[in-house]
């Protein structure tokens, strides 16, 4: 039997963490710098598990503190929430903690991942990985992964393992 699932996902963080060029590098597998999101951008993606497809609609949400009273609306009915940051930027980092209560508190229970942005810029990290897995830890989040909209690693195994979840703890029988 074939089924076609839709999930709505979020992804939120400050402004030039690199949400928009990840995902610009998932829907054009190329690496395509981008200007600040005014608002919010909407793409699809889809995924292909078992006898499912199960469609993504992300909205990749703006990050300057002049749209944030949209976030709450954007994020309800939310059921995978992408906590982006910059691994050469620790106020991006400090500032997860805001993006996940909001997030918490408008979507749907979602599945958190917590992401790494601009891993190929290591020599110039100031968040460690550990810093990251203590995050994931403390609030309980799902996933945490490091990527790089340049090189593309990770890219297409984040939303992936996102669909795969999302419709594992809605018991969905894929």
């Amino acid at each position: 039997m074939f089924q076609t699932l839709l999930f709505k996902i979020v992804i939120v963080g400050d402004g030039g963490v690199g949400k928009s060029t990840m995902l610009q590098r998932l829907v054009t597998n190329e690496f395509i710098s981008c200007q600040v999101t005014i608002g919010t951008d909407f793409r699809m993606f889809n995924v292909a598990i078992n006898n499912c497809l199960i469609k993504l609609q992300i909205w990749d949400l703006a990050g300057e503190e002049r749209f944030h009273f949209l976030l709450g609306n954007y994020c309800q009915g939310a059921t995978g929430v992408l906590l982006c940051y910059d691994i050469t930027r620790y106020t991006t980092f400090k500032n997860i903690e805001k993006w996940y209560n909001i997030t918490k508190n408008n979507a749907d229970n979602p599945i958190f991942i917590l992401v790494g942005e601009k891993k190929d810029l290591e020599y110039r990290r100031v968040v460690s990985k550990e810093m990251g897995y203590y995050f994931k830890k403390r609030f309980q989040l799902d996933y945490f992964f490091e990527t790089s909209s340049k090189s593309g690693i990770n890219n297409k195994v984040i939303f992936e393992t996102l669909a795969a979840a999302i419709a594992e703890k809605r018991n969905l029988d894929l």
